[in-house]
């Protein structure tokens, strides 16, 4: 049953990050040079010591959290306790990630003066997520997202959790 929960909660949470795979037009640096996969930030390289101060298993990482290869898209899960935490970098701007109509309610925030965009990924009512984006000077947008496993009935906002995960993370998240 657990694996069948983390199997959904997974499938869930790459959708979000995928925004169920709406084409999203544009260059994806100011530049005009649009990035590569291969130049993207690495976000299953978060040592141990960054998992467990955000509360995740250093253990368990689930490395393929979208089914099949993304061209502008890296991505890594980490399971805590009722939630997944999904990092994750991309080619696509801060603007085209406001533009995608999966993804509602933005605030811009900083966390220890760092500038984030949060917002909440889908449909779901109460939502089951919660995203941040962190842009890099060269290598994508990185984001933060707190997913609830499917069976998590505590009134938890996702927002609280990615919001005490998120700090932990802009120690390794390139300016």
């Amino acid at each position: 049953m657990m694996r069948l929960v983390g199997v959904v909660a997974a499938s869930c949470a790459v959708l979000a990050l995928a925004g169920c795979s709406q084409q999203v037009e544009g260059q994806p640096e100011a530049s005009g040079a649009p990035l590569t996969k291969e130049q993207l930030f690495d976000p299953c390289s978060v040592p141990a010591s960054v998992l467990e101060a955000a509360g995740l298993d250093p253990t368990w990482k689930d490395d393929n959290p979208f089914s099949v290869a993304r061209a502008e898209w890296k991505g890594c899960g980490y399971k805590g306790d009722g939630h997944f935490i999904y990092f994750a970098s991309t080619i696509y701007t801060m603007d085209e990630i406001r533009a995608n109509d999966y993804f509602h309610d933005f605030k811009d925030i900083a966390i220890d003066g760092r500038s984030g965009l949060k917002y909440t990924p889908g449909t779901r009512t109460p939502p089951n997520q919660c995203e941040i984006a962190f842009d890099t000077s060269h290598q994508g947008r990185v984001m933060v997202t707190a997913t609830k496993f499917v069976d998590n009935k505590s009134s938890t906002d996702p927002c609280a959790i990615v919001d005490a995960a998120a700090p932990h993370f802009l120690e390794i998240i390139p300016r």
